[in-house]
């Protein structure tokens, strides 16, 4: 479900609730423009995100860069802490 949906959704059950005088054409205090403003904040921020891939982060695959010594698991002179 996209973000405009839920907030449709959202709307939708404020307006459905009998106990409420939030309605399309009535907003009083402000509640249903208050929460537009809300997913209308999430989704700028969502889609002004400037998602690099991995291979342009400036420092590099931190998998790359473990030490050359690391011994398997069967040569622990501890043995396995999972038995």
């Amino acid at each position: 479900m996209d973000l405009l949906a839920l907030l449709d959704r959202v709307k939708q059950a404020i307006y459905d609730n009998p106990d409420t005088p939030h309605q399309p054409t009535n907003d009083p205090g402000g509640l249903i423009g208050d929460i537009e403003k809300l997913f209308g904040q999430g989704r700028q921020n969502n889609d002004d995100r400037d998602v690099l891939p991995s291979s342009q982060d400036p420092f590099g695959d931190p998998a790359d860069q473990a030490s050359g010594n690391i011994r398997p698991a069967s040569e622990d002179p501890l043995g396995d802490p999972g038995r």
